[in-house]
């Protein structure tokens, strides 16, 4: 079910307006680099609403994720705003994030029942 709150997540984040002239950030995060941070940053995202963990531990894990991938909040929205402007190519980006959360659901229900056991 984790999951389905991700992918409802991910597609409403993957809306937004298109231009004709796309102009590329400065620091534009890498395709790789920002499929992981979109699985991470819905995992802590996903992680505090199941949790309801107050929202200063949510930024606190948000700003840990930034952190791990050494750059900032900001980038990361321009390189959004950025990649968001090739809708065909995003779709796969999104797709490629929502599978490997499926496979981080696959891999905690798998857990849960070798410890379960």
């Amino acid at each position: 079910m984790k999951w389905l709150s991700s992918l409802i997540f991910l597609l409403f984040f993957s809306i937004s307006a298109c231009s004709d002239n796309p102009s590329k950030p400065d620091q534009l995060i890498k395709e790789d680099k920002y499929i992981n941070l979109m699985v991470e940053l819905q995992l802590v995202r996903s992680y505090g609403e199941s949790n309801a963990l107050d929202s200063l531990i949510v930024d606190s894990l948000t700003n840990q994720v930034f952190q791990k991938y050494e750059t900032t909040d900001s980038v990361f929205v321009q390189s959004h705003n950025y990649y968001q402007q090739f809708p065909k190519k995003q779709q796969t980006r999104i797709e490629k994030a929502i599978e490997r959360l499926k496979m981080d659901q696959v891999s905690d229900t798998t857990k849960q029942d070798t410890t379960s056991n």
